[in-house]
Protein backbone atom coordinates (compact mmCIF):
# COMPACT_ATOMS: atom_id res chain seq x y z
CA UNK A 1 0.00 0.00 0.00
CA UNK A 2 1.37 3.39 -1.02
CA UNK A 3 0.98 6.24 1.44
CA UNK A 4 -1.85 8.62 0.56
CA UNK A 5 0.57 11.55 0.55
CA UNK A 6 2.37 9.92 -2.39
CA UNK A 7 -0.75 9.71 -4.58
CA UNK A 8 -1.01 12.00 -7.59
CA UNK A 9 -4.14 10.79 -9.42
CA UNK A 10 -7.33 10.92 -7.38
CA UNK A 11 -10.34 9.28 -9.02
CA UNK A 12 -13.30 10.84 -7.27
CA UNK A 13 -16.84 9.54 -7.22
CA UNK A 14 -19.35 12.39 -7.21
CA UNK A 15 -22.81 11.67 -5.70
CA UNK A 16 -22.27 11.09 -1.99
CA UNK A 17 -18.52 11.75 -2.22
CA UNK A 18 -18.14 15.43 -3.17
CA UNK A 19 -21.79 16.51 -3.00
CA UNK A 20 -25.41 15.50 -2.55
CA UNK A 21 -27.75 17.23 -5.02
CA UNK A 22 -26.58 20.88 -4.97
CA UNK A 23 -24.85 20.75 -1.57
CA UNK A 24 -21.09 20.67 -1.94
CA UNK A 25 -19.37 18.96 0.99
CA UNK A 26 -16.95 20.85 3.21
CA UNK A 27 -13.33 20.69 2.09
CA UNK A 28 -13.94 19.76 -1.56
CA UNK A 29 -12.65 23.03 -3.04
CA UNK A 30 -9.63 22.98 -0.74
CA UNK A 31 -8.94 19.34 -1.60
CA UNK A 32 -8.97 20.00 -5.34
CA UNK A 33 -6.64 22.99 -4.91
CA UNK A 34 -4.26 21.01 -2.71
CA UNK A 35 -3.95 18.17 -5.25
CA UNK A 36 -3.17 20.70 -7.98
CA UNK A 37 -0.47 22.24 -5.77
CA UNK A 38 1.08 18.77 -5.44
CA UNK A 39 1.27 18.53 -9.23
CA UNK A 40 -1.45 15.91 -9.21
CA UNK A 41 -4.79 15.53 -10.94
CA UNK A 42 -8.37 14.84 -9.90
CA UNK A 43 -10.73 13.09 -12.30
CA UNK A 44 -14.39 12.65 -11.46
CA UNK A 45 -15.26 9.00 -12.03
CA UNK A 46 -19.02 8.64 -11.85
CA UNK A 47 -21.49 5.87 -12.57
CA UNK A 48 -24.24 8.46 -13.08
CA UNK A 49 -25.08 8.08 -16.77
CA UNK A 50 -28.01 10.50 -16.83
CA UNK A 51 -25.98 13.49 -18.02
CA UNK A 52 -22.96 14.29 -20.16
CA UNK A 53 -19.72 15.96 -19.13
CA UNK A 54 -20.98 19.40 -20.24
CA UNK A 55 -23.80 19.15 -17.71
CA UNK A 56 -21.30 18.24 -14.97
CA UNK A 57 -19.12 21.23 -15.90
CA UNK A 58 -22.18 23.45 -15.52
CA UNK A 59 -23.18 21.86 -12.21
CA UNK A 60 -19.74 22.23 -10.65
CA UNK A 61 -19.60 25.83 -11.87
CA UNK A 62 -22.83 26.48 -9.93
CA UNK A 63 -21.10 25.00 -6.89
CA UNK A 64 -18.08 27.27 -7.38
CA UNK A 65 -15.69 24.74 -8.96
CA UNK A 66 -14.05 25.38 -12.32
CA UNK A 67 -13.68 22.26 -14.49
CA UNK A 68 -13.55 21.06 -18.09
CA UNK A 69 -14.95 17.98 -19.91
CA UNK A 70 -11.60 16.18 -19.55
CA UNK A 71 -12.07 16.22 -15.78
CA UNK A 72 -14.92 13.67 -16.02
CA UNK A 73 -15.23 10.03 -17.00
CA UNK A 74 -18.63 8.40 -16.57
CA UNK A 75 -20.16 4.99 -17.06
CA UNK A 76 -21.75 6.50 -20.17
CA UNK A 77 -18.27 7.25 -21.56
CA UNK A 78 -17.18 3.71 -20.69
CA UNK A 79 -20.29 2.25 -22.34
CA UNK A 80 -19.65 4.26 -25.51
CA UNK A 81 -16.05 2.99 -25.62
CA UNK A 82 -17.23 -0.59 -25.13
CA UNK A 83 -19.98 -0.41 -27.77
CA UNK A 84 -17.70 1.16 -30.38
CA UNK A 85 -15.08 -1.51 -29.76
CA UNK A 86 -17.32 -4.59 -29.58
CA UNK A 87 -20.79 -3.82 -30.97
CA UNK A 88 -20.51 -0.92 -33.40
CA UNK A 89 -22.87 -2.61 -35.88
CA UNK A 90 -25.74 -2.88 -33.38
CA UNK A 91 -28.82 -0.67 -33.16
CA UNK A 92 -29.50 0.20 -29.49
CA UNK A 93 -32.71 1.00 -27.73
CA UNK A 94 -31.52 3.23 -24.90
CA UNK A 95 -33.46 3.23 -21.64
CA UNK A 96 -31.83 6.47 -20.56
CA UNK A 97 -32.07 10.24 -20.75
CA UNK A 98 -32.12 12.37 -23.88
CA UNK A 99 -28.74 13.74 -22.76
CA UNK A 100 -27.28 10.22 -22.85
CA UNK A 101 -28.77 9.47 -26.26
CA UNK A 102 -27.35 12.72 -27.61
CA UNK A 103 -23.89 11.76 -26.33
CA UNK A 104 -24.08 8.28 -27.88
CA UNK A 105 -25.25 9.64 -31.23
CA UNK A 106 -22.31 12.05 -31.23
CA UNK A 107 -20.05 9.00 -30.79
CA UNK A 108 -21.55 7.43 -33.93
CA UNK A 109 -23.60 4.79 -32.10
CA UNK A 110 -26.87 3.77 -33.76
CA UNK A 111 -29.86 4.65 -31.61
CA UNK A 112 -33.34 3.17 -32.08
CA UNK A 113 -36.44 4.88 -30.72
CA UNK A 114 -38.52 1.73 -30.27
CA UNK A 115 -38.45 -2.08 -30.21
CA UNK A 116 -38.77 -2.43 -33.96
CA UNK A 117 -37.45 -5.43 -35.91
CA UNK A 118 -34.13 -3.74 -36.70
CA UNK A 119 -33.39 -2.98 -33.04
CA UNK A 120 -31.04 -5.66 -31.73
CA UNK A 121 -29.61 -4.33 -28.45
CA UNK A 122 -30.63 -2.64 -25.18
CA UNK A 123 -28.57 -0.16 -23.19
CA UNK A 124 -29.98 0.45 -19.72
CA UNK A 125 -28.82 3.51 -17.79
CA UNK A 126 -29.81 5.73 -14.87
CA UNK A 127 -32.95 7.23 -16.40
CA UNK A 128 -34.45 10.25 -14.66
CA UNK A 129 -36.95 10.40 -17.57
CA UNK A 130 -38.13 6.80 -17.16
CA UNK A 131 -41.64 5.83 -18.24
CA UNK A 132 -43.55 2.57 -18.63
CA UNK A 133 -43.23 2.50 -22.42
CA UNK A 134 -39.45 2.36 -22.10
CA UNK A 135 -39.69 -0.59 -19.71
CA UNK A 136 -42.11 -2.33 -22.08
CA UNK A 137 -39.73 -1.86 -25.03
CA UNK A 138 -36.90 -3.31 -22.93
CA UNK A 139 -39.01 -6.37 -22.09
CA UNK A 140 -39.94 -6.91 -25.74
CA UNK A 141 -36.28 -6.77 -26.81
CA UNK A 142 -34.98 -8.88 -23.92
CA UNK A 143 -37.63 -11.50 -24.64
CA UNK A 144 -36.39 -11.52 -28.22
CA UNK A 145 -32.88 -12.36 -26.97
CA UNK A 146 -31.27 -9.04 -27.88
CA UNK A 147 -27.89 -7.97 -26.52
CA UNK A 148 -28.33 -6.41 -23.07
CA UNK A 149 -25.88 -3.91 -21.54
CA UNK A 150 -26.21 -1.71 -18.44
CA UNK A 151 -24.05 1.27 -17.65
CA UNK A 152 -23.76 0.45 -13.91
CA UNK A 153 -25.33 -1.54 -11.04
CA UNK A 154 -25.83 1.18 -8.36
CA UNK A 155 -29.04 0.44 -6.49
CA UNK A 156 -29.59 3.91 -5.00
CA UNK A 157 -28.83 7.51 -5.88
CA UNK A 158 -28.31 9.69 -2.78
CA UNK A 159 -30.47 12.82 -2.58
CA UNK A 160 -31.26 15.53 -0.06
CA UNK A 161 -34.36 13.54 1.03
CA UNK A 162 -32.62 10.16 1.32
CA UNK A 163 -32.30 7.88 -1.71
CA UNK A 164 -33.89 7.42 -5.12
CA UNK A 165 -33.92 4.26 -7.29
CA UNK A 166 -30.84 4.02 -9.50
CA UNK A 167 -29.98 1.78 -12.44
CA UNK A 168 -29.56 -1.32 -10.26
CA UNK A 169 -33.21 -1.16 -9.20
CA UNK A 170 -34.30 -1.15 -12.85
CA UNK A 171 -31.95 -4.09 -13.54
CA UNK A 172 -33.74 -6.05 -10.81
CA UNK A 173 -37.15 -5.06 -12.15
CA UNK A 174 -36.28 -6.22 -15.67
CA UNK A 175 -34.71 -9.41 -14.30
CA UNK A 176 -38.00 -10.22 -12.60
CA UNK A 177 -39.91 -9.53 -15.82
CA UNK A 178 -37.56 -11.14 -18.36
CA UNK A 179 -35.14 -13.42 -16.49
CA UNK A 180 -32.27 -11.55 -18.17
CA UNK A 181 -29.20 -9.96 -16.57
CA UNK A 182 -27.02 -7.41 -18.37
CA UNK A 183 -23.34 -7.04 -19.08
CA UNK A 184 -22.22 -4.34 -16.60
CA UNK A 185 -19.84 -1.68 -17.96
CA UNK A 186 -19.18 0.88 -15.20
CA UNK A 187 -17.93 0.49 -11.65
CA UNK A 188 -17.19 -2.10 -10.17
CA UNK A 189 -15.62 -3.16 -13.48
CA UNK A 190 -12.03 -1.83 -13.64
CA UNK A 191 -12.03 -0.50 -17.21
CA UNK A 192 -12.92 3.09 -16.24
CA UNK A 193 -9.83 3.24 -14.01
CA UNK A 194 -7.60 1.77 -16.71
CA UNK A 195 -8.88 4.27 -19.29
CA UNK A 196 -8.18 7.29 -17.07
CA UNK A 197 -4.73 6.11 -15.94
CA UNK A 198 -3.72 5.51 -19.55
CA UNK A 199 -5.13 8.84 -20.74
CA UNK A 200 -3.24 10.91 -18.17
CA UNK A 201 -0.14 8.75 -17.76
CA UNK A 202 -0.36 7.70 -14.10
CA UNK A 203 0.66 4.34 -12.64
CA UNK A 204 -1.31 2.13 -10.26
CA UNK A 205 0.99 3.17 -7.39
CA UNK A 206 0.24 6.86 -8.06
CA UNK A 207 -3.51 6.37 -8.26
CA UNK A 208 -6.27 6.24 -5.69
CA UNK A 209 -10.05 5.87 -5.97
CA UNK A 210 -12.28 7.73 -3.51
CA UNK A 211 -15.94 6.77 -3.16
CA UNK A 212 -18.89 6.20 -0.85
CA UNK A 213 -20.07 2.79 -2.14
CA UNK A 214 -18.20 -0.42 -1.43
CA UNK A 215 -19.90 -2.60 -4.06
CA UNK A 216 -19.20 -0.19 -6.93
CA UNK A 217 -16.59 2.48 -6.10
CA UNK A 218 -14.27 0.55 -3.79
CA UNK A 219 -14.77 -2.74 -5.65
CA UNK A 220 -13.74 -0.94 -8.86
CA UNK A 221 -10.48 0.24 -7.29
CA UNK A 222 -9.79 -3.21 -5.86
CA UNK A 223 -10.47 -4.84 -9.24
CA UNK A 224 -8.14 -2.34 -10.92
CA UNK A 225 -5.35 -3.00 -8.40
CA UNK A 226 -5.17 0.52 -6.93
CA UNK A 227 -5.58 1.88 -3.40
CA UNK A 228 -9.02 3.04 -2.30
CA UNK A 229 -10.54 5.46 0.20
CA UNK A 230 -14.00 4.59 1.49
CA UNK A 231 -15.73 7.79 2.66
CA UNK A 232 -18.78 7.64 4.93
CA UNK A 233 -20.44 10.78 3.54
CA UNK A 234 -22.92 9.07 1.22
CA UNK A 235 -24.64 5.70 0.87
CA UNK A 236 -21.98 3.50 2.46
CA UNK A 237 -21.71 2.57 6.12
CA UNK A 238 -18.86 0.98 8.06
CA UNK A 239 -20.90 -2.24 8.45
CA UNK A 240 -20.84 -2.63 4.65
CA UNK A 241 -17.24 -3.87 4.83
CA UNK A 242 -18.37 -7.07 6.55
CA UNK A 243 -21.58 -7.21 4.51
CA UNK A 244 -19.87 -7.15 1.10
CA UNK A 245 -16.49 -8.61 2.07
CA UNK A 246 -14.66 -5.79 0.26
CA UNK A 247 -11.69 -4.24 2.05
CA UNK A 248 -10.86 -0.59 1.30
CA UNK A 249 -7.29 0.59 1.79
CA UNK A 250 -8.48 3.47 3.99
CA UNK A 251 -11.75 4.42 5.69
CA UNK A 252 -12.37 8.12 6.36
CA UNK A 253 -15.34 10.24 7.42
CA UNK A 254 -15.37 12.43 4.31
CA UNK A 255 -13.21 14.23 1.77
CA UNK A 256 -12.39 16.92 4.33
CA UNK A 257 -10.72 14.29 6.50
CA UNK A 258 -8.86 13.02 3.43
CA UNK A 259 -7.52 16.54 2.92
CA UNK A 260 -6.35 16.64 6.54
CA UNK A 261 -4.55 13.30 6.11
CA UNK A 262 -2.78 14.55 2.96
CA UNK A 263 -1.70 17.75 4.67
CA UNK A 264 -0.23 15.75 7.55
CA UNK A 265 1.77 13.74 5.02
Amino acid sequence: MTRLAEKRLFLLDMDGTIYIDDRLFDGVKEFLSYVRELGGRCVFLTNNSSRGSDAYVEKLARLGIESCPDDFFSSADAAAEYIKKHHSERSFFVCGTESLKKQLKAEGIKIAEDAGPETDAVLLAYDTELNYKKLENCCILLGRGCLYIATHPDMLCPTYYGSAPDCGCIIEMLKTASGREPVIIGKPQPQMVYSVMEKFGFSREQSCLVGDRLYTDIACGVNAGIDTVFVLSGEGRIDDIAKYGIEPSFVLKDINELLEVLRRG
